[in-house]
């Protein structure tokens, strides 16, 4: 079922009456029809066996969408957690999608997860590498160390330019194929999560297949964007913190979050491209008198540093725009080596599973940390309608406007 359409559906079952009139013309209750069922089961917390849906032994099939334009994928997923009553763990995934996205990925070793429910793993180009990853193995407790392995394919990937100033009308494509082998240190002590990751990233960049916007190559160079002729090989160390003081991250109505994140970049073959990052995201959510009626907040920075001499490959830099960071432009729209967003939200719960919101948000795009002000900010705002769980923001439909236009998204879990 389209997401559009399971919106639609759930909504008519959460707010119309579910109920027959019999012969006396008194109402009776009847058992809830197919939709009804599904959509009841779809918003509740009660995952059987820790994880809902299919399961073909350790074989779970899901249809998901990988990254931002890949489009619906049928994914398989290998999950065998405590093998042989240890804590060792194999976590596997693949997926083809309708526009022949490619992903796969293996973890092997005590890998981060919540009883038995499938390990989170990141898998867009437009989340803030490393720290989307530790955000979502947050919540999970204990100590983990275990090796990674990921391979993308992702042929239709956007780039209108670098910089705040850059044109919608210069959209082109390309094909981004890349490979990260990592090792991976984790735990969680009370409500503070460290993770430490180490590893090896080969990339590759290669005209696109989307016929109808011009292929990057074509008029860009080294200038334009940097590591479109040489995408270099990478060595990265990284290191972060997530602080969780949220009363239930998947739908929060009071307290904070804070999440930081070091990492270095080094150029196998050279020095054309080398880079520090560091990333900085806190949240905040304040109710109004009742939790039904809260105001979230969140804030993030992202700088990379190059090296004197160097460069942040074009495709590895922070992206404003798509469902992530300014919501009422199109995804990739702005990119550069840093990056500004703020969001706030006004929630309102209409029924326990219904939620409504009011949403702002503003941020840029820049090269130089002389520019780390407010000034010059791209706006968008908008509405959205999200249905939950207790635990969690299962799907929500959102509306947002800005000087380019307006876009609807229809997305699973919540937005912060």
């Amino acid at each position: 079922m389209p997401r559009t359409a399971l919106v639609l559906a759930a909504l008519w079952t959460l707010l119309a009456p579910t109920y027959s009139v019999a012969a006396d013309d008194q109402p009776e209750p009847h058992r809830p029809r197919f939709v009804v069922r599904k959509v009841h089961s779809f918003l509740s917390d009660d995952e059987a066996g820790g994880s809902r849906g299919l399961h073909l032994g350790p074989f779970v099939p899901r249809i998901d969408i990988v990254s931002s334009g890949g489009g619906p994928a049928p994914m398989l997923r290998f999950w065998a957690p405590d093998i042989g009553g240890t804590s060792f763990d194999v976590h596997a995934s693949a997926s083809y999608s309708t526009y022949k996205y490619q992903y796969y990925d293996l973890q092997v070793g005590l890998v981060p997860h919540e009883g038995q429910r499938l390990p989170s793993v990141e898998r867009g180009t437009s989340a803030l590498f490393p720290l989307a990853d530790l955000e979502k193995t947050a919540a999970a407790p204990g100590f983990n160390i275990f090796a990674s392995a990921r391979y993308r394919d992702y042929p239709q990937e956007d780039f209108y330019g670098l910089g705040a100033t850059s044109f919608r009308l210069d959209r082109t494509g390309y094909r981004l194929q890349d490979g990260l082998y990592e090792g991976i240190v984790r735990f969680r002590v009370a409500q503070l999560s460290l993770m430490g990751r180490a590893g090896l990233l080969q990339t590759s960049i290669r005209p696109g297949t989307d016929s109808t916007f011009a292929g990057t190559e074509i008029g860009n160079d080294e200038g334009t964007a940097p590591g479109l002729l040489r995408a270099p090989d990478f060595v990265h160390l990284s290191g972060g913190a997530w602080l969780e003081l949220r009363d239930e991250p998947g739908n929060p109505h009071r307290g904070a979050s804070l999440g930081v994140s070091y990492s270095r970049f080094d150029d196998r073959h050279g020095h054309a491209f080398q880079f520090n990052r560091a990333i900085v995201d806190v949240r905040e959510y304040i109710p109004l008198g009742s939790d039904r009626h809260v105001v979230a907040l969140r804030q993030v920075t992202s700088l990379d540093n190059p090296d004197a001499g160097s460069s942040v490959p074009f495709y590895m830099q922070s992206t404003l725009g798509g469902s992530r960071f300014l919501r009422g432009y199109d995804s990739f729209r702005f990119r550069d080596d840093k990056l500004l967003a703020l969001a706030g939200e006004y929630r309102f719960e209409l029924r326990p599973k219904v939620e409504l919101a009011l949403i702002y948000e503003a941020g840029k795009v820049f090269p130089t940390m002389s520019e780390f002000n407010l000034s010059h900010l791209r706006h968008s705002y908008g509405a959205g309608i999200r249905l939950k769980s207790p635990r969690k923001v299962k799907l929500r439909l959102d509306v947002l406007h800005s000087p380019e236009g307006t876009r609807v998204q229809v997305k699973l879990g919540p937005s912060f």
